[in-house]
């Protein structure tokens, strides 16, 4: 993928998490509670509204600099566990609010699925050459080491400036 490439991909994942967002202030877990859902819903709806915020803030700095790869995962990470958390709460909008709502939520999530899968492949390849390049450092280090260990050691006072 060029850097083009990824940064479209990002700013997707970025734009469907902004789409989200929306349909996320439409839940009224409150109500969910009086009728008897578990406080877990609140704290999770909560969690979620700001690991969609994240994800934008993360994509978006992911943009500028799609080579960072420690970066990368950790937006990722975010990424797929915001989609697991987000399954879960809608089982509780299609309990306590309205199944209709959830089914459109989570296909809007759905969305990003093919983008997702894409941003692990370029992980996984951007994770690989990173491997090789280490790999060929390595091996010219070793190199160099052993080139340098070949060497006569300096005289004593070599390496003193004279005065």
């Amino acid at each position: 993928m060029t850097d083009e490439d990824v940064a479209a991909m990002l700013n997707r994942l970025s734009q469907g998490a902004a789409r989200i967002e929306p349909m996320l202030e439409q839940l009224h877990v409150n109500d969910w509670i009086a009728k008897g859902a578990p406080d877990t819903y609140l704290a999770q709806w909560n969690s979620i509204r700001e690991q969609f915020g994240a994800v934008q803030s993360d994509m978006s700095a992911l943009a500028q600099h799609p080579d960072r790869l420690s970066d990368s995962m950790k937006a990722l990470f975010r990424v797929q566990s915001t989609q697991i958390a987000l399954g879960s709460l809608m089982g509780g909008v299609r309990r306590y609010q309205n199944p209709a709502l959830a089914d459109l939520i989570e296909s809007v999530a759905a969305e990003a699925n093919g983008d997702i899968d894409r941003f692990e492949k370029y992980l996984l390849e951007m994770s690989d050459e990173k491997e090789r390049q280490y790999t060929v450092v390595d091996r010219e280090a070793q190199r160099c080491r052993a080139e340098l260990s070949r060497q006569p050691a300096a005289p004593a006072g070599a390496n003193r400036r004279t005065q």
